[in-house]
């Protein structure tokens, strides 16, 4: 008993608004954060391509200009001028010297102006222990940028000597151990390159670090010197066995994520890093997903309270109106106690009390009459085949006896006589479709007589599963009429009739067809139409539309009759049943 009744709970109307309520809520709520989890993930995924990307184009950028650097040093070595004031081991004295000074000055500035990254230019002269700047000549030579700088022979390479930095090019360059005539120096500016790494995240986002990996060098623009190594050496830890040596991951630094990315320079040797607290980027979404989860809660706290009052206020009156109904199907048409309350269960009550008592006086009156109205209609329309076949019988008897043919009228009798034993044998309204097919082949008999073998007819006998089933009177003899009369008849050669019988789709389908010449596809089509709307007209009728409205009211709506063009070239027209819908329409009612 307790399982029955929690069965009937699980159904009940309160049960379904509180599970509809869930249905919607639930799955909205899931979805939302499944979107935000994945616009957190694609949002990660396009920030990670966007970083990599703008580090590949700084890195891109400070290899290009670092690159130009060192074709101008190139270009400059190979200097006239700075190939004899190197190899000159006296002072500057005569006119020709100052020229050739203010001529490699003059290179120098060039230089320095080439790129933003250049502090300084100058020229390193051994032999005469003196340094050209661009814009002076100095007496000596500084001793600890010479003894780097002057062993140096990759112009691309970038040296820290304590916290400047510098490219160099020695003359000449393949050999080493020997003093070289001169050293071009570039001096880079640090500050330039702080700047510059300001514009791949500003310094309250985040901040980056370049640094190399064999001088023990970097510039940043993070204060805290901590932070900064221990970035460091987490980059170092990434680029260890790393191909790649580029990628973006994430970390803990004091307790708060970061979002690191790295990309090392294979040919500076040296690595881009570049640092963001994930709360920067993703925190937003973050605080989004947690008010979806309040929101969440919200809900299911607001469906509780509501399923509540839904119980009380709805399914208690329902549960009443329901009883009440149950008893209405079992027969028992008694009045529901109307409850003191006003609201619409207590219009539904008494509406319902009212219904009750109309209903029990309506119910026996309405079905006798729709009943007897129905059969009414059903043997009026019946009743219109047996003078129209009649007088067409009586009209083709008169041509053959006025024709001297006494021994085809005297066959003819024969079948006129079956025909009205079969009308006048049995006065129910249905009959096996056996008995229906053998009345229409007597029908056919007696149009052989009429045109002779003017018409071959093929006449498939029924299948014995279809033999029993009722249908009404004369369904198949009218279509046949209206073959010989309108097609058959007025054809010059001869004329073919095909009667045959199918199943599908549970309903049984026969065919009727011909080869008449004057149905137009135009003609077919109204007749059709007129065939398909045959239900709206309640004048009188007779012929193809009397034979479908009488099979439709026995079977039910989709059988009847349906008009197409013939394998034979006329018409064709089926006759559609329904296999188990015999007197099914009429039941209903």
């Amino acid at each position: 008993m307790f399982f029955l009744s929690m069965k009937r709970m699980r159904f009940t109307i309160s049960t379904k608004l509180i599970t509809a309520l869930l249905t919607v809520l639930v799955p909205l709520s899931m979805m939302t954060l499944w979107l935000n989890q994945q616009g957190s993930r694609t949002i990660y995924e396009e920030i990670s391509r966007s970083v990599q990307s703008r580090d590949a184009f700084y890195i891109q950028s400070l290899e290009n200009a670092l690159k130009g650097i060192s074709q101008l040093m190139f270009e400059f070595v190979i200097d006239k001028e700075l190939m004899e004031v190197g190899i000159s081991e006296d002072t500057i004295t005569s006119y020709e010297s100052t020229s050739q000074v203010l001529a490699v000055q003059k290179r120098l500035h060039m230089l320095k102006a080439s790129s933003m990254f250049i502090d300084e230019a100058k020229v390193l002269l051994p032999f005469s222990n003196r340094t050209i700047v661009s814009n002076d000549y100095l007496s000596d030579i500084p001793p600890d940028e010479y003894a780097k700088l002057s062993d140096n022979v990759d112009p691309s390479r970038v040296m820290a000597i304590g916290e400047r930095l510098f490219m160099s090019l020695r003359f000449p360059v393949s050999v080493s151990a020997r003093k070289p005539v001169f050293v071009v120096v570039v001096e880079l500016s640090a500050d330039k390159l702080r700047e510059s790494l300001k514009n791949i995240v500003s310094p309250d986002q985040g901040n980056s670090i370049l640094f190399h990996i064999d001088e023990n060098w970097e510039i940043t623009n993070e204060q805290d010197g901590d932070v900064a190594r221990t970035m460091r050496t987490f980059a170092e830890r990434q680029l260890k066995g790393d191909t790649a040596a580029k990628g973006m991951t994430s970390t803990v630094l004091d307790h708060a994520p970061y979002l690191v990315s790295y990309h090392k320079s294979a040919v500076l040797n040296a690595v881009l890093l570049v640092y963001v607290p994930e709360d920067n980027i993703l925190g937003s979404l973050h605080r989004y997903e947690r008010w979806i989860w309040t929101l969440l809660g919200f809900s299911l706290c607001i469906v509780f309270l509501l399923s509540i009052s839904i119980f009380r206020i709805i399914h208690h009156p329902l549960r009443r109106l329901v009883a009440a109904f149950r008893k209405v199907e079992d027969g028992n048409l008694l009045p529901v106690e109307v409850s003191a309350r006003r609201d619409e269960f207590h219009y539904l009550y008494h509406r319902f009390n009212s219904m009750v008592a109309r209903l029990d006086e309506l119910i026996s009156e309405v079905y006798k009459k729709e009943i007897l109205s129905q059969r009414s209609e059903l043997k009026r329309l019946q009743s219109q085949i047996n003078p129209h076949f009649m007088y067409n019988c009586l009209f083709s008897l008169n041509r053959l006896i006025q024709g001297g043919e006494s021994d085809r009228a005297y066959r003819f009798t024969l079948y006129l006589g079956d025909y009205f034993r079969f009308i006048t044998r049995n006065a129910d309204d249905r009959i096996p479709l056996r008995e229906e097919m053998q009345h229409a082949q007597v029908f056919v008999g007696m149009q052989s007589i009429i045109y002779g073998d003017c018409i071959d007819v093929e006449f498939e006998p029924l299948a014995e599963a279809y033999s029993e089933l009722l249908v009404p009177r004369q369904i198949v003899q009218p279509i046949l009429e209206n073959a010989y009369k309108h097609a058959l008849g007025p054809l010059v050669l001869k004329g073919e009739l095909w009667v045959h019988a199918s199943e599908s789709e549970g309903y049984l389908s026969i065919w009727i067809e011909d080869n008449g010449e004057a149905l137009s596809d135009a003609r077919l089509a109204e007749l059709a139409a007129k065939l398909s709307g045959s239900g709206n007209f309640m004048e009188e009728t007779t012929g193809a539309i009397n034979v479908h409205r009488r099979i439709e009211l026995m079977f039910g709506s989709g059988s009847g009759l349906s008009l197409t063009r013939s394998q034979l070239g006329g018409l064709c027209v089926e006759i559609r049943l329904k296999r188990d819908g015999s007197g099914k329409a009429e039941k209903d009612v």
